[in-house]
């Protein structure tokens, strides 16, 4: 028979209920304890020509992680963090940073929308990258808006003309006179299999003077073209003004004003166009319009046209989405043209007057200015 003093009955009492308690602590403490947070650790492998951050793994291992397009995520490299958006294109205005699967990029890229990393986030090679979830879903609103994709395969859109599958058009707002100014996508490279119905669309118009976006000397002479196209080249042509998605970076600036100053020097027809047709040529198109007395609302509707025929995107159908890429892509381009700050004002600004200074504040005279307008506002065979 073992005996235990009243004291020690004591003692393994309190132990025991010590314990119990401990356990119990322990217990609530696992059911409380939070899920891990998805992260994802890699480095950077590259550098695109865009200037984005190539990291070293892809869309299948971020969702493996457990994130999904339209989260807001944090990265972290070397000592700095940033809280961005993840899409697969990009929906963010010109300057801000994001995370991209690109569909057509071979891995997720971590980039500023337009622009480009900034320089202390260039030449990082091998660095270490973290990517942490910081908000589940955060941006879904948006990456939902403009997810688009569009066909490359002409049979994909038959209720479409071949100048609409093209994205070529005749530009005709403001005073821009008739069978001056049109614009499309690529007529050089069939990259997108719209180059050929670009060529003879622009065959159809006669068209004189190309204004490439787009391509470098080197990349023309690497291209197959169209007969139409080729003989544009061929016969000099073609001014060459490629530019990044970025109206507010000084070499866009520079590029485009010695661009605008030669325009007059050439005969009319003129075409506009990059890649697609959509951004780069819908920034300086919207210039010309703007310049030659165009209102917001014919600015907007031109610029809109594209994701109609790419995507099948209207205002009256898809008003929301229109409004984002507005919000997105058009407005911070004609806010900086026209020196505001806040978008709302667009709907009232004076373009004529408000381009026009943009002009001259980039290096044009007003006899180069003068000389540009004439030539967008006087027909080809010289009528008003």
């Amino acid at each position: 028979m073992v005996y235990i003093s009243k004291y020690n009955e004591w003692r393994l009492s309190l132990i025991g209920v010590l314990f119990s308690l401990l356990t119990l602590e322990t217990s609530c403490a696992n059911e409380d304890k939070p899920i891990d947070e998805p992260v994802l650790k890699g480095i950077i492998s590259s550098y695109n020509e865009y200037d984005g951050a190539m990291l070293d793994f892809t869309e299948a291992d971020m969702e493996k992680a457990g994130f999904t397009l339209g989260d807001v995520v944090s990265i972290t490299i070397d000592d700095k963090t940033f809280i961005i958006p993840y899409y697969d294109g990009y929906y963010s205005r010109g300057g801000e940073l994001l995370l991209v699967a690109y569909p057509s990029y071979p891995s997720i890229c971590f980039t500023a929308s337009n622009t480009g990393l900034p320089m202390e986030l260039k030449g990082l090679v091998g660095h270490a990258v973290t990517v942490r979830m910081k908000e589940k879903g955060g941006c879904l609103n948006v990456q939902e808006a403009m997810t688009m994709t569009y066909s490359n395969d002409r049979k994909d859109y038959p209720n479409l003309t071949d100048a609409e599958f093209a994205n070529a058009r005749a530009v005709k707002a403001g005073n821009i006179a008739s069978g001056v100014l049109y614009r499309s996508s690529t007529p050089f490279t069939n990259e997108i299999n719209r180059a050929n119905y670009v060529s003879d669309y622009l065959e159809s118009q006669k068209i004189t003077t190309v204004l490439n976006l787009a391509d470098t000397k080197e990349k023309m002479q690497t291209y197959d073209m169209p007969p139409y196209s080729r003989t544009l080249w061929e016969g000099d042509n073609v001014i060459l003004c490629p530019l990044k998605t970025d109206p507010t970076a000084d070499d866009y600036n520079k590029k485009l004003i010695a661009a605008l100053k030669e325009l007059p020097s050439r005969p009319a027809p003129y075409v506009v166009h990059c890649m697609e047709g959509k951004d780069r040529t819908g920034y300086v198109c919207a210039l010309l319009e703007g310049l030659c007395g165009a209102t917001y609302e014919e600015i907007v509707t031109d610029y809109l046209i594209t994701y109609d025929n790419y995507y099948g995107v209207t205002p009256q159908k898809d008003r929301d989405v229109c409004n984002t890429l507005l919000s997105l892509r058009l407005y911070p381009c004609l806010m900086y043209y026209a020196d505001i700050k806040d978008e709302a004002q667009l709907p009232n600004v004076d373009y004529a007057k408000a381009f026009s200074n943009y002009l001259l504040s980039h290096g044009m005279s007003s006899e180069q200015v003068d000389a540009l307008i004439k030539v967008l506002t006087v027909t080809a065979t010289g009528n008003h």
